[in-house]
């Protein structure tokens, strides 16, 4: 027996182990293109970007800021593009002053077709274009402790401007397929308050009149996967065109999650009104907005990956001739949407996340039924098991909240849950103390154990309890649920077919894709929302690992 329960124990932490590194080597794919690729190539996008950030180019820097943008200016129209910079009247600056500021529009129409970039072109109805923005101004000045600093733009918004010249670059070679034609705006002052996709909007209709699709590309970040984060409402004819993407990665919960940060992109001019996507790396907010955002730090993986997920979308978009329509990607229903690594994208209507959401209720109150009918759990020891829980949770996320404000206090930053960027050694301290919350969750399971044997099956059905009870309230609240689902999922079916002691093998499958899933969401929303969120960070880690656990001693243990 213990022999058998050393090769248990061996096998949960092979697959532990594993489940971690698959979700870590997932962020991000770890390869990218040559120059000499046929394909999209991050080598050619950085010596864009060595160009782009050799000075910071903000709105307090009209001379570097116009040199780039005749920079950018005669890229687009080397390329084959109808290219204009288009000026606009000077504004106020939020930091005093004026400034002046101006777009560049370029227009390449299919093969064959007529002059779209002039001003006063009548669209033909039979051609349908995709906009492709960037912005081309970098972060004005910023204070980092007592430091004064300016941004570089390498990645914010380096990335989608050398993102979108190759991708252009590489259409171009099959240019006669053409159905549809490609724009380019890169807008200047967003960093302001998107001052150039306002104006362009508002002022420039010829632009927008015949554009079907919009794809925004940003950075919040320097390095991490180039992340799906938001689309436009009805987005489920984008997300089909998006099922196109090589190592799609995204979630339709960030739309929601996005509403509480205090970023805007030009996307958000725009998005109510023409359907799109919009595109960011995340990770490191240390370096956003500051001069650390230099050519020296950006990340060639992140770069591939912008590439790897929008060259073929680009391609089925400029050669089906089923997206000529104008309102072909206008949609009634959203679609929810998740990326799993190693499983890839997942997406489903809203009625059937609902159905799914309504199976998976079922299934684990049919399981709790079982357990405390026949199994003879009692619900009342299942119940202080959730209170135990509870106070484990929210005890780890008091603890969070004091580390978070410990740790401004001493650096000399005010506390904030949602802009904490700046805090060093955050992922050390974050890692620590999600290892202590799990090591003391490992010790007193061990010890209830030994004065209830039963202890094990009552935490696990108590953490299955409240994955359903977040999983309501999120399904409520944000119509999205899927990271506490998921586990929910996975844990009731281990317990299903575990009533039988052959099928107990289900609980190291249901901890493995725990961990993997565990591990890739919180590295996410860990990086989404910085240092200030370790409350909630250690709130769900309490809540995954008692599942783990709770599943680990399960299958060491016999069957009830």
């Amino acid at each position: 027996m213990h022999i058998r329960n050393l090769y248990k124990t061996l096998a949960f932490y092979i697959c532990a182990v594993l489940a971690v590194v698959v979700a870590l080597g997932f962020l991000p794919p770890q390869r990218t293109s040559g120059r000499d690729s046929l394909g999209f190539s991050a080598q050619r996008v950085s010596d864009d970007i060595r160009v782009i950030a050799k000075e910071p180019h903000s709105i307090q820097h009209t001379k570097e800021r116009k040199v780039l943008g005749e920079f950018l200016f005669y890229r687009l129209q080397q390329m084959g593009g109808d290219t204009q910079i288009i000026e606009y009247d000077t504004i106020p600056s939020k930091i005093g002053g004026k400034f002046s500021y101006s777009n560049i529009y370029s227009v390449y129409p299919p093969q064959g077709a007529g002059d779209a970039g002039n001003k006063d072109y009548l669209p033909d109805s039979s051609i349908s274009y995709i906009l492709l923005v960037a912005h081309y101004d970098s972060r004005y000045r910023q204070i980092v402790g007592k430091d004064t600093v300016f941004s570089y733009g390498a990645a914010d918004d380096g990335y989608g401007l050398g993102t979108i010249m190759e991708l252009v670059s590489g259409a171009l070679k099959y240019r006669d397929e053409w159905k549809q034609g490609i724009k380019v705006l890169f807008t200047d002052a967003e960093e302001h308050d998107m001052d150039g996709m306002r104006s362009a909007w508002k002022e420039n209709p010829e632009i927008f009149s015949d554009v079907n699709l919009v794809v925004n590309v940003e950075a919040r970040g320097v390095k991490g996967p180039a992340l799906l984060f938001e689309t436009s409402p009805g987005n489920e004819k984008v997300m089909e065109l998006y099922g196109e993407a090589h190592r799609p990665h995204g979630m339709s919960l960030t739309s929601f999650v996005y509403t509480f940060l205090s970023n805007d992109t030009d996307f958000s001019v725009v998005k109510d009104s023409i359907p799109g996507m919009n595109f960011a790396v995340i990770d490191n907010l240390k370096h956003y907005h500051t001069d650390l955002d230099n050519y020296s730090n950006i990340s060639l993986e992140s770069i591939q990956h912008y590439g790897d997920q929008l060259e073929p979308v680009l391609k089925e978009y400029l050669t089906g001739e089923e997206y000529s329509a104008r309102d072909a990607f206008k949609g009634e229903r959203d679609i929810v949407f998740f990326a799993l690594p190693v499983l890839g994208m997942f997406a489903f209507s809203k009625g059937g996340w609902l159905l799914l959401n309504a199976a998976v209720f079922a299934l684990f109150l049919f399981v709790l039924y079982i357990y405390v009918k026949y199994k003879m759990i009692p619900f009342k020891g299942v119940m202080r098991a959730f209170g135990h829980l509870l106070l484990f949770a929210f005890g780890a996320f008091a603890l969070g909240c004091a580390v978070v404000y410990a740790a401004a206090y001493y650096q000399g930053y005010e506390f904030s849950f949602l802009d904490l960027k700046y805090i060093s050694k955050d992922y050390r301290i974050s890692l620590a103390c999600i290892l202590v919350q799990l090591m003391w969750l490992l010790v007193f399971c061990r010890l209830r154990e030994r004065r209830d044997k039963y202890y094990v099956w009552k935490m696990l059905l108590a953490s299955n309890l409240l994955l359903f009870v977040l999983s309501l309230a999120f399904l409520f609240v944000a119509g999205e649920n899927f990271f506490v689902l998921m586990p929910l999922a996975t844990s009731s079916v281990a317990m299903f077919f575990s009533v039988a002691r052959n099928f107990k093998w289900l609980y190291l499958v249901s901890c493995t894709f725990t961990v993997l899933f565990a591990v890739y969401f919180l590295y996410l929303l860990y990086v989404a929302l910085a240092f200030g969120s370790l409350g909630v960070i250690l709130f769900l880690a309490v809540i995954y690992s008692a599942t783990v656990v709770s599943q680990y001693y399960c299958l060491k243990r016999r069957a009830v």
